[in-house]
């Protein structure tokens, strides 16, 4: 009923708030220090390629993007710029809209995030999955949908 009280445990909603905050940092930290010491990527920018990688049919706009990561249209158009300058992407005139800017990898970028896939798995494994049953795992994936969608 609209204006009644929602009951729900306050202190469990707390718990679960920093712990699924702190499992986030960890795994994120990890991820950060591979990917930058073994392809020599950023988070966000791994992400960004990730994005280009899973959808390499799709003319990719700059705003697409905005759904790989959590940055202000001018800072991604920045980390772009970057990727772009390292010869991992390609920024040209998007097809229908020539005042939008469509982004693609190229093969550089395809071998990188390849590789950086890789790395990402493992880390993931080792700080998160691997510590799970495959049941376990299965759980932690559907409820994480749940939440995510």
């Amino acid at each position: 009923m609209a204006g009644s009280p929602v009951h729900h445990d306050v202190a469990a909603c707390a718990r679960a708030w920093q712990t699924l905050r702190m499992a986030h940092a960890r795994v994120a930290e990890r991820l950060e220090e591979d990917l930058e010491r073994e392809c020599g990527l950023a988070l966000n920018e791994f992400d960004v390629l990730l994005y280009l990688r899973s959808h390499p049919d799709a003319e990719t706009r700059i705003s697409d993007l905005l759904n790989a990561v959590t940055l202000s249209q001018p800072a991604l158009s920045r980390l772009v710029a970057r990727l772009e300058a390292r010869g991992l992407v390609v920024r040209s005139e998007a097809h229908h809209d020539a005042r939008a800017t469509a982004v693609c990898l190229t093969d550089a970028g395809a071998e990188l995030i390849d590789r950086a896939i890789e790395v990402h798995a493992a880390a993931v494994h080792e700080t998160l999955t691997g510590k799970l049953s495959d049941a376990e795992q299965a759980a932690l994936l559907q409820l994480l949908s749940q939440i995510g969608a």
